[in-house]
């Protein structure tokens, strides 16, 4: 139950962030809004890591698992949030988070095809769903 509780208040955070995500886009462009976001929430880290006293993790990572955090980073965190704050600057926020959030639906093809994971009945109706409910809205927000 704890962990569906943080995952809603997750779900709550991330529904309001796109709003100022919009609001900041308005005065500036994608790529100053990352890069400012980007040395703000680092600097918050290296003082929660500093006042945590958990340094020695950081610094203790190995090489391998270093890889696959600098690749999220570059993949997720600059190619894909560039593109995504590209594309909110450019269309109503609702429409883009709607396709934004068909990503389950990827997650889960990348999941078989690199992890082995198989999805059961349950994932693939969940994420059929997911899709379903992003067109709905996608459509919905054409017939205005």
């Amino acid at each position: 139950m704890k962990a569906t509780l943080i995952a809603f208040l997750v779900a709550m955070i991330f529904g309001i962030n796109p709003i100022f995500e919009k609001l900041s886009l308005k005065d500036a462009s994608p790529l100053s809004v990352i890069t400012i976001r980007f040395v703000f929430t680092s600097l918050c880290l290296v003082c929660l890591v500093l006042a945590t006293g958990r340094f020695a993790q950081v610094v203790d990572v190995d090489g391998r698992t270093l890889f696959w955090i600098l690749l999220s980073g570059l993949i997720g965190g600059l190619i894909g949030l560039f593109l995504y704050f590209t594309a909110l600057q450019m269309a109503d926020t609702s429409k883009i988070v709607a396709i934004v959030a068909t990503f389950p639906m990827f997650t889960a093809i990348y999941a078989f095809l690199f992890l082995g994971e198989a999805p059961g009945p349950m994932r693939i109706t969940g994420i059929a769903f997911i899709v379903v409910g992003s067109m709905l809205i996608e459509w919905n927000l054409l017939a205005k």
